[in-house]
């Protein structure tokens, strides 16, 4: 079992160290273009000089010379480039399947972290590149869980399950970037983006999906809600939301009433906003959606314990909309 385990991630090292070696190329063949294109230039304003003073002494243009060597580099960037461009293809292929062959023997140290190593490893190439994906430095960290080259650590958590919970939801967060990295389409992130666009709460999400972290008390501000009813619809938006949605619900509650965008949350957001560019006008909530929301089942909110986390900082300053599906109005 372990020695499949194994195979997966050395393989992703061994796609990643020729990604290294092919992008170290491309560097260095950019270098020698742009010294080579210096040289063109001289050579060019030569030649021009020298057509001069041939036509003025009645001769031929001079024959033109040292540009094949220009003409080769740019052939061998351009291979370079695709190449490099297969295997970042094929190592995110990789990472969309990635199992994590911790040990079996974990451990919780004297400050409460759940702490595996990681079997056949160091893995240093691999976790770079995972980390490059989320913008992150080494060691890669989401929401208190610190992937290294040869073990991987939950901070803080003091208990064992709770340890495991937060790891497997770090594994499914690692296959979902690698698939948004290549552009397919997560249907649990379409079916959110239909719900928010197709119910009731439209306006209410619109508000909210943008923050990393968000209260009652901004959106009512935010919305202009003064009346009993609309905080009531504001408040049935995160309780009946996630009835519906389950995991995939974009916040999790962090307690005093503080609502924050999880990691799958700020995907969904992205792409919504892609495919929906919000208005700068606030929307208005009609008498009928806060009347038919108000007959709604009444939930008192309880506090659960959340499987999925947020990924704090990340993606404020990562440009998913690019990455998600192109850009595109589709």
């Amino acid at each position: 079992m372990f020695e499949c385990l194994y195979m997966k991630f050395q393989e992703l090292e061994k796609l990643c160290a020729d990604l290294e070696d092919i992008d170290t190329q491309v560097q260095q063949k950019v270098k020698l273009i742009g010294d080579l294109e210096k040289k063109a230039k001289h050579i060019e304003e030569e030649l021009k000089l020298k057509g001069m003073i041939a036509e003025l002494r009645g001769e031929g243009p001079p024959a033109g010379y040292g540009l094949e060597e220009l003409g080769q580099a740019k052939k061998e960037l351009e291979n370079l480039r695709s190449k490099s461009s297969e295997l970042k293809k094929q190592a995110l292929k990789e990472m969309a399947e990635l199992d994590l062959p911790v040990s079996t023997q974990l451990e919780i140290d004297s400050e409460g972290n759940v702490v595996a190593t990681l079997e056949g490893g160091p893995y240093e190439k691999s976790v770079k590149f995972i980390a490059d994906k989320f913008d992150s430095s080494m060691p890669l960290n989401i929401d208190g869980v610190l992937l290294n080259s040869n073990k991987i650590v939950v901070t803080k958590i003091g208990d064992l399950e709770k340890g495991l919970q937060k790891l497997l939801i770090f594994k499914q967060n690692i296959h979902r970037m690698a698939l948004v990295a290549i552009g397919e389409k997560d249907p649990e992130i379409q079916k959110a983006i239909n719900y928010m666009r197709r119910g009731t709460y439209t306006n209410i999400w619109e508000a909210a999906g943008p923050k990393q972290k968000v209260t009652f008390k901004d959106l009512y501000r935010e919305l202009g809600i003064t009346e009993s009813s609309g905080k009531k619809r504001v408040q049935n938006f995160f309780i009946n939301s996630r009835k519906v949605l389950g995991e995939t619900f974009p916040f999790i509650s962090t307690g005093q009433g503080l609502w924050e965008r999880t990691f799958f949350g700020s995907l969904v957001w992205r792409r919504y906003h892609t495919l929906y560019p919000s208005t700068k006008e606030p929307i208005e909530i009609s008498k009928e959606a806060e009347e038919e929301d108000t007959e709604e089942a009444e939930v008192k909110e309880r506090e659960t314990k959340p499987k999925i986390q947020p990924l704090n900082k990340y993606m404020e300053t990562k440009e998913l909309d690019k990455i998600l599906y192109g850009n595109t109005g589709e």
